[in-house]
């Protein structure tokens, strides 16, 4: 899996330009939003669309139909060209069925727009090294959040090869790591800008380092 590009985008905003471009080439396209949350993802890429759905475990909104995707879709809907799927995977008890469930509602050539946290990230190796523990990955992400699932990359192209899919497109989200910006406190400047400094140096030896979170574009075989 080859890494395209570092991206200041965040997820939100990578997705909805992907499925827009998607859109244009796909005339009459059926886009599926799981893990839709409020709805805000859909809303924003294709308002009104008789051929947009947007399911979620715990739907927020009456636009909203609950899925849960450890088993199959129990609507009697068409097969989707276009699902996206962000930030979702790491709470999954278990990806490799419900990837299974994913892929039976897309179209043989058909698009899956994923998203999840970075576990290589230059903080995750610093807190790694430090802390003991990933980024995004903590006992608190677990408790608060359900991160159960550390979505290394090469664990998700097999996860999705698996699933046929094909990866199309990989790239790092929200941007490398700045020396200096308004978050930089002076009480503390001593000791966060030289750990900028080595978070940098990292991205500069491996730019996967680079980004809280990644993006994938798979195509279904």
């Amino acid at each position: 899996m080859q890494l395209s590009a570092n991206l200041s985008a965040n997820r939100y905003e990578w997705a909805t330009e992907v499925v827009k471009n998607l859109l244009n080439n796909t005339p009459g396209a059926i886009y599926y939003d799981i893990g839709a949350g409020t709805y805000a993802l859909a809303q924003k890429i294709a308002p009104g669309n008789a051929l947009t759905k947007s399911f979620d475990l715990y739907p927020q909104s009456d636009d909203i139909q609950q899925w849960d995707i450890e088993e199959p879709l129990p609507y009697h809907y068409p097969q989707a060209d276009i699902v996206t799927f962000l930030e979702i995977v790491e709470h999954l008890n278990n990806p490799w069925m419900c990837l299974k469930n994913i892929s039976a509602i897309i179209k043989p050539g058909g698009h899956l727009i994923l998203t999840t946290p970075n576990p290589g990230w230059s903080t995750s190796r610093i807190n790694l090294l430090f802390k003991g523990f990933l980024a995004c990955f903590t006992k608190s992400d677990l408790d608060l959040n359900h991160h159960v699932f550390t979505a290394w990359p090469h664990i998700v192209n097999k996860l999705l090869n698996d699933n046929q899919f094909q990866i199309v497109d990989y790239v790092t989200l929200d941007g490398r790591t700045h020396l200096f910006d308004k978050n930089i406190k002076p009480a503390s400047a001593l000791i966060q800008i030289p750990v900028r400094l080595i978070k940098k140096l990292i991205e500069k030896k491996d730019p996967t380092a680079v980004g809280m979170s990644y993006g994938i574009v798979a195509r279904k075989i």
